[in-house]
């Protein structure tokens, strides 16, 4: 047994798979859940910006979609805030006069 979900956050797509697994424990077999997600940009779902299988197993559907959706949406933001701090070029820290460049 496996699902598939759907989300949108910040301009962006969550795709989030889970899937029912077999585990060995000190209790004998029981039933784990392996989640895996993909994050693409909202305007073209096809082109992957990110995929990620999880290799954790977790208890239940619930806590493996949860986990899932957690771990996208703190990668979008990542993502996010690293693009707000890149200066353009031409602004400070593109300088030609920085000691370390050597075309300086």
């Amino acid at each position: 047994m496996s699902f598939e979900t759907y989300d949108s956050y910040r301009g962006y797509s969550i795709r989030v798979w889970v899937t029912a697994a077999r585990s060995l424990s000190l209790h004998g077999v029981g039933r784990r859940y392996k989640v895996s997600w993909i994050v693409s940009q909202s305007q073209r779902p096809g082109e992957k910006i990110a995929s990620f299988p999880e290799r954790l197993e977790f208890l239940s559907e619930h806590e493996a979609l949860t986990y899932a959706e957690n771990r996208a949406h703190t990668f979008i933001d990542c993502m996010l805030s690293e693009h707000r701090r890149m200066p353009l070029s031409g602004e400070v820290g593109h300088s030609r006069e920085h000691p370390l460049d050597p075309e300086a």
